[in-house]
C-alpha cells in the first residue's frame, strides 16, 4: 500500500513540477528540487533532528491525505547560511547590521573555486581568459609615505633620545651621534617599507593563476564575503586584516583574492626571516613590510629607535588610507590549535584612532584552513630541535615540492568587518562596570602618554590599558577559531587518533564519520566538505598519504550454519601512532579539538572528582554516583586555568563560569550526566524572594551558596554514555600528560637555575623515558609548544621567575617554592587529571 501511495505521489509531483516551485527559504529566490534531490532532502531531514523528522512526516501526511484537494506542501530545509561568522551581537551590535544587507542574493553553501575563470565576451578575452581577467582588475593609488615618516616629530624625538644615549655610554660628539643615527633610522626605514605595485600585483595574478592548480584542487571563498568585503572597502575606511596564521601561502590567498575582487589590497607585516633574495624584492612589491621576529636585540634593553619607526611608519600608512594586514598570533601555529594573541601592532591602530590619526577602522578577523598543509610540518621543532632559518635554495627546493603535491582544498572565510571604535566603546562600557560605575570620556577610552621608548609609542600607565588590548586581540582569535572552516582531513585524523587508535574498518569509519557531521553541524561549524561519507574519507586518507594513515585490506572469516565458512573482505585503517608521525597526524586532528575542548574539560574534571568511584565496584553496582554542581564547575574552573595558554575558552566578554554550566548542561541533554536534585522547596523560594529587598551580601552569599550545592547530577553508567565520556576524556590526555611531567620535571630546578631550552629538552627527556615505558600513552605528547606554554603558567602562578642575561633566559624557582615538597604539590595539582578509567 505504501509503495502504490509513494509512486502514486512521485506522479503528482511530475505533474506538477512545470508550475509549482519548492522553495528553500522564505526570504530566497526560489529553487526548484527534482524528485532525487526532494528524496535525499527528507532524507538529511530524517536523519538530522526529532522536530524535522516530525515536520516531514507532517508534510507526507498531507501529501497523502489530501493530494486531490492542496497545493504540496512548501518543504522547509534548514539550509546552511551564506554567510557564516558575524561579528559578536554583545560588543558590536551596530555592526552586525552594516554590510550585509543584500547578502542573500544566492544560495552557495560551499562557495566557488576562484582559481576557475570564465571566457569573456570577446574574442581576447576567450582565448586568453586569464590574462583578460587580471589585466582588467581595478588600480588603487598605493602611497609611499618614507619622507613623511622622516618627517614626523615622534620619530625625530627618538632621533634625539638615542644620539644622547650614543653620547653617554660612548663618548663620541653630538653631531656624529646626531648623523649616525639619523643614518641608522633612514637605514631602519629602507629595509622595513612596502613598495607595493600594481604591475607586479597582476603579473603574480596571473602566475598564480597558472600554478595554483598544479598543487592545489579548488581555492574556495563565499560570494556573499566577498560582497561584503566590497562594501566594506567602499566605506573609505581603512581595512585591518587579521588572519590566523598557519602557512606562508596565507598572505598570498588573501592577496589574491582581494585583487580579483577588486578590493584593494593591505600593507602586510612580514617577518625579517623572509628577507630572502629575489623573494624579497617580489614580497615588498605585494605589499610585504618587514619587521623584526625580535624588536629589541639585548633582552631587558629597548631599542627606542626600531620601535618609533616601526609605530611611525605603520600610523603614517593608516593616515595615507593604506589597509593592513598581519597574523594576530605572530607565527605560525605549530600544533594546529589557534596560538594566543601577539597585541603589539594592534596597539598602535588602536593609537592611532585615539589620538585621531584615523576617525575609525573596520577590523576583519580571516581564518584559512588547508586539506593538508603547503609547509610541510614542524616536527623537528616540537621535537627540540632548532629551527632551519629559511635560504633561497631551501625555499626554491621547497616550491618545487610544493608543485609536485597534491594539498587537497583551500578554504578562506572572512569574518564580518566591525568597527574598532564601536569595539572600545563596549569594553570601555564593562571596564568601567567594573570599576563601580567610574565613567572615562569614550573619546579617551585609553589613558596613554606618548613615548617612544614603546614599541606601541606608548606607555601604558593604568592596566585597564593592557588589559583592553589584550581583550580585544583575545576576542578576534576566538572569532577565527570558532569561524575556522573544518576540512575532511581534520575529521578523519581526529577519529583515528582520539576514537580508532587501535585501527578499525572502514564501515566503522564510516559511521563514526556521519554522526560527527551531524554533530558539527548541530554546533553550526563551517564544514568545508560534502558528500558520501565513503567518498570523503577516501579523499583524506589519500590527501593524509601511508605515512600518516595506514590501510589494509584483510579477509576475515566466520562460521555460517553447519560446516559453511563465509569470508569477507574488509578495509582496515589504522592511524600511525609513533614518532614522528603521530605528532604531524595531530596537527590536523587539533583543528577539531577546538570545536570539543569545552566538553573534554567538564568529562575530565568529572572524572578527576569521581575517579575513586568510578572503578569502585561497589558505587557501580549502586549505580548511585552523583557529583555536586558546584565541586563540577570548581575542578572545571581550575582544568580551565592550567590550559589558559592552549585554548582561549570564550570571549572576553562573556564569564567563563557561565560557559561552564552552559557545557554542563548540553552533557545533560546528552544523558552522559542527568540531573539528580535541584532542591526548590517552596518556602526557601519564598525566603529568597523576601531577603532580595534587603541590601545584605551576606545572605545573598548565603542563598547562593545553599542553592548551587543542592543541584546534584547523576553520573550515567550506560555502555554507550561511557564510550561517550571516555572519547571526550581521551582529548585532552596528550596534554595533560605533557604538563604533568613538566610539574615533575620542576624538581630538577631545586637550588639550582636551568636555561629554558635546557629545562625544555629536561621535559622533553622525561616524557620519552615515560613514553617508553608505558606510563605515557601518546606521542603527541612529546610537543615544544606545551612544554614552553606550561612554563608560562608556573611563571603565572610564581612558581617559576625568569632572569634574562645575555640573551638567554634563565629560569628558577622562586623561594616559596624551592624545595622538593613545594614543587611535588605543583605536581599533584596537575595529576589529578591524569587518570586512566577502568572501562572494563
Amino acid at each position: 500500500m505504501v509503495d502504490v501511495l509513494s509512486t502514486r505521489l512521485q506522479e503528482v509531483y511530475a505533474k506538477w513540477e512545470a508550475k509549482t516551485e519548492v522553495k528553500r527559504n522564505p526570504e530566497s529566490d526560489a529553487a526548484r528540487f527534482s524528485l532525487e534531490e526532494l528524496r535525499r532532502t527528507n532524507h538529511q531531514l530524517h536523519r538530522r533532528r526529532i522536530q524535522s523528522r516530525e515536520q516531514a512526516r507532517k508534510i507526507r501526511e498531507n501529501s497523502l491525505f489530501k493530494i486531490k484537494e492542496t497545493e504540496p506542501l512548501t518543504v522547509l530545509v534548514k539550509e546552511k547560511p551564506s554567510f557564516l561568522h558575524y561579528c559578536c551581537s554583545s560588543c558590536t551590535p551596530a555592526s552586525r547590521d552594516l554590510l550585509v544587507n543584500t547578502i542573500r542574493k544566492q544560495h552557495i553553501p560551499f562557495g566557488l573555486n576562484i582559481l576557475v575563470v570564465k571566457p569573456g565576451s570577446t574574442l581576447f578575452s576567450k582565448v586568453f581568459y586569464c590574462i583578460s581577467h587580471v589585466y582588467s582588475r581595478k588600480e588603487y593609488n598605493y602611497t609611499r609615505v618614507t619622507q613623511t615618516v622622516l618627517n614626523d616629530e615622534r620619530l625625530k624625538e627618538a632621533i634625539k633620545l638615542t644620539a644622547w644615549e650614543a653620547v653617554n655610554n660612548e663618548g663620541c660628539s653630538e653631531n656624529k651621534a646626531l648623523a649616525t643615527t639619523k643614518a641608522r633610522a633612514k637605514t631602519i626605514l629602507f629595509e622595513m617599507e612596502s613598495r607595493i605595485s600594481n604591475a607586479l600585483l597582476k603579473l603574480t595574478a596571473w602566475i598564480l593563476y597558472k600554478l595554483l592548480p598544479c598543487f592545489i584542487q579548488s581555492a574556495i571563498v563565499l560570494p556573499s564575503q566577498i560582497d561584503m568585503l566590497k562594501k566594506a572597502n567602499d566605506t573609505g575606511l581603512p581595512l585591518i586584516f587579521l588572519p590566523l596564521h598557519r602557512s606562508h601561502l596565507d598572505y598570498i590567498m588573501i592577496s589574491f583574492t582581494l585583487l580579483m575582487n577588486e578590493v584593494r589590497n593591505p600593507l602586510i607585516a612580514a617577518g625579517d626571516n623572509l628577507k630572502i633574495p629575489l623573494f624579497e624584492w617580489l614580497l615588498r612589491g605585494l605589499g610585504a613590510f618587514f619587521i623584526k621576529r625580535r624588536i629589541d636585540p639585548v633582552i631587558g634593553r629597548k631599542d627606542v629607535l626600531y620601535r618609533a619607526t616601526l609605530h611611525t611608519y605603520v600610523m603614517e600608512s593608516l593616515r595615507a588610507g593604506h589597509n593592513l594586514e598581519f597574523f594576530i598570533e605572530g607565527g605560525r601555529t605549530r600544533t594546529g590549535k589557534p596560538c594566543m594573541p601577539k597585541s603589539g601592532i594592534l596597539s598602535i591602530i588602536i593609537d592611532a584612532y585615539m589620538d585621531g590619526t584615523i576617525e575609525d577602522a573596520l577590523l576583519v578577523p580571516v581564518t584559512m584552513n588547508y586539506e593538508r598543509l603547503v609547509d610541510g610540518n614542524f616536527i623537528r621543532e616540537q621535537l627540540g630541535q632548532p629551527k632551519k632559518m629559511e635560504t633561497f635554495g631551501s625555499t626554491i627546493k621547497a616550491i618545487w615540492a610544493t608543485l609536485m603535491g597534491n594539498y587537497g582544498i583551500v578554504k578562506v572565510d572572512f569574518c564580518q568587518p566591525f568597527s574598532l571604535r564601536e569595539m572600545l566603546k563596549s569594553f570601555q562600557a564593562r571596564q568601567n562596570k567594573l570599576n563601580g560605575g567610574k565613567t572615562v570620556p569614550i573619546e579617551k577610552p585609553l589613558k596613554y602618554t606618548m613615548s617612544s621608548s614603546s614599541l606601541y609609542g606608548t606607555d601604558v600607565i593604568v592596566e585597564e590599558h593592557r588589559q583592553l588590548v589584550d581583550s580585544i586581540a583575545r576576542h578576534i582569535v576566538f572569532d577565527c577559531s570558532t569561524s575556522t572552516p573544518i576540512m575532511s582531513t581534520n575529521v578523519v585524523a581526529f577519529l583515528l587518533l582520539n576514537k580508532f587508535r587501535d585501527g578499525c574498518t572502514l564501515d566503522k569509519l564510516i559511521k563514526a564519520c556521519d554522526l560527527i557531521r551531524q554533530d558539527l553541524d548541530n554546533r553550526k561549524k563551517d564544514i568545508a566538505f560534502c558528500g558520501e561519507s565513503i567518498d570523503i574519507i577516501n579523499h583524506a586518507l589519500d590527501i593524509l598519504g601511508p605515512d600518516l594513515v595506514k590501510q589494509q585490506r584483510q579477509e576475515i572469516t566466520e562460521a555460517v550454519d553447519g560446516p559453511l565458512i563465509k569470508s569477507n573482505v574488509v578495509t582496515a585503517i589504522r592511524p600511525v601512532s609513533i614518532l614522528p608521525n603521530v605528532i604531524e597526524l595531530s596537527y590536523y586532528s587539533n583543528t577539531m579539538l577546538t570545536c570539543y575542548v569545552m566538553d573534554s574539560i567538564i568529562v575530565t574534571a568529572l572524572y578527576a572528582e569521581l575517579q575513586s568511584q568510578i572503578n569502585d565496584p561497589v558505587a557501580i553496582a549502586q549505580n548511585d554516583i552523583t557529583i555536586s554542581q558546584d565541586l563540577l564547575i570548581k575542578r572545571s574552573l581550575k582544568l580551565c586555568d592550567i590550559f589558559k595558554y592552549e585554548f582561549i575558552f570564550c570571549k572576553p566578554c562573556q564569564e567563563l563560569e557561565r560557559i561552564v554550566k552552559e557545557t554542563i548542561e548540553n552533557l545533560s541533554y546528552m544523558d552522559i550526566i542527568t540531573l539528580e536534585e535541584k532542591c526548590c522547596l517552596e518556602e526557601e523560594l519564598w525566603s529568597r524572594r523576601y531577603a532580595q529587598t534587603f541590601d545584605d551580601s551576606s545572605d545573598e552569599e548565603y542563598f547562593n551558596k545553599n542553592r548551587t550545592k543542592t543541584i546534584q547530577y547523576k553520573l550515567s553508567l550506560l555502555p554507550e554514555h561511557a564510550k561517550r565520556m571516555e572519547f571526550f576524556h581521551t582529548l585532552l590526555r596528550p596534554l595533560v600528560d605533557t604538563y604533568t611531567f613538566s610539574a615533575f620535571t620542576l624538581r630538577k630546578l631545586v637550588g639550582r637555575s636551568l636555561s629554558e631550552r635546557d629545562l625544555v629538552h629536561e621535559v622533553l627527556n622525561e616524557l620519552k623515558t615515560n613514553l617508553d615505558r608505558g606510563i605515557v600513552n601518546y606521542g603527541e605528547s612529546l610537543c615544544v609548544d606545551p612544554i614552553k606554554n606550561s612554563l608560562k603558567l608556573f611563571e603565572k602562578w610564581n612558581v617559576l621567575e625568569c632572569h634574562p642575561q645575555e640573551n638567554i633566559k634563565l629560569l628558577y624557582l622562586k623561594d616559596e617554592y624551592d624545595t622538593d615538597t613545594a614543587v611535588t604539590k605543583i605536581y599533584e595539582t596537575i595529576l589529578a587529571f591524569k587518570w586512566i578509567r577502568n572501562i572494563n
